[in-house]
């Protein structure tokens, strides 16, 4: 369902949702009652009316979007038509409470579609927490969007993943809902061409991410089997299961020791990319290969787990742009990426 505002989630109603049973049933039943996670959020106003012969389009997995004025600047010296978007907050405390993706698009001169990923249910991560003490969210809104300069289209949404596995009590970020893409169609010339925001599951391993790649495929299909298709944002390529990264570091960062450039050459790894492959979509031209596009501290691994997907589409001019603060600190812990495709 389009709406012009998510369905509030009372405050009363995530605390209880937090402090009771926290078992996959218990998941899907809230999941079930929380109009949100099936609602897209529009807003923003197009300022163009034709693209003309070719989009020039940025990924971005932009981590809450709390820097929004450096993100903004940053999109601003690019000009894109589209901006595909992941972890971007909604009244959430850890951001400041507000709606800067509403911020964004009026920077941008942009429309916006955004979909709820996650009904945070407490502050986010420890240092989120810790920085933000007892300060409540606002709406607990955790999700993905895109926006366009030209009208968008005919927005959808797809969740990904209803297991629930964030609200089980061993993970220390409680949330209702599950990684989802979200989409819609613009205009090269006179032909409508799908463009598409995703993020897939971090704490799964390859065959899940495989899964839910297919899934996604199977929607888009759906949605419309004939348009052109851009697919772009933080796929998690990271070869690895969570517990192979994190039960035993030390032998992680061993295994990475015998494969060098395991994390940036990850296709061999990750079967979605050949479900990818099969259903007629590349990336070869629409990516920088050999970079990678997470940010984090010296002596820590990094690997290129953001993309672009491309089917009927030609692309050129991929760009890794530096997510970086006036001050020189990091606007977000992945690096943005610029593409520019063409009907074929």
């Amino acid at each position: 369902m389009v709406v012009r505002k998510l369905t509030h989630v009372p405050v009363a109603d995530r605390l209880a949702m937090r402090d009771g049973p926290r078992d996959s049933a218990t998941h899907l039943r809230h999941a079930a009652a929380i109009p949100a996670l099936g609602q897209i959020e529009i807003g923003g106003t197009a300022s163009r009316g034709d693209s003309g012969d070719a989009l020039k389009v940025v990924a971005w997995n932009v981590e809450r979007l709390r820097h929004v004025d450096a993100i903004a600047a940053t999109l601003a010296g690019q000009a894109p038509d589209v901006v595909l978007l992941s972890e971007v907050d909604n009244g959430m405390a850890r951001s400041g409470n507000g709606h800067p993706l509403g911020v964004l698009a009026e920077r941008l001169g942009h429309a916006f579609a955004f979909g709820v990923e996650f009904v945070e249910l407490g502050g986010g991560n420890e240092g989120e927490r810790a920085a933000t003490g007892e300060v409540a969210n606002a709406e607990g809104f955790h999700g993905n969007a895109v926006t366009s300069a030209f009208p968008l289209l005919r927005p959808f949404l797809v969740r990904l993943d209803a297991a629930g596995g964030w609200f089980r009590p061993e993970h220390d970020q409680p949330r209702i809902g599950g990684r989802m893409a979200i989409g819609g169609q613009v205009r090269i010339g006179n032909r409508k061409v799908t463009v598409v925001s995703v993020h897939l599951e971090n704490r799964t391993d390859p065959a899940g991410r495989a899964i839910q790649t297919r899934h996604l495929l199977d929607a888009i299909d759906k949605y419309d089997p004939e348009a052109p298709v851009l697919l772009g944002g933080d796929f998690n390529t990271l070869t690895a299961s969570h517990e192979e990264r994190h039960d035993d570091p030390r032998a992680w960062m061993a295994r990475l020791a015998a494969e060098p450039g395991r994390l940036i050459h990850v296709e061999r790894h990750e079967p979605l990319f050949a479900v990818l492959a099969g259903r007629g979509y590349d990336w070869q031209a629409a990516n920088n290969l050999d970079l990678p596009t997470q940010r984090r501290e010296a002596g820590t691994p990094v690997g290129r787990i953001d993309w672009f997907f491309t089917r009927g589409l030609e692309a050129s001019a991929p760009a890794v742009l530096p997510a970086v603060l006036p001050g020189g600190g990091p606007s977000s812990d992945h690096e943005a990426l610029a593409v520019t495709v063409r009907l074929k």
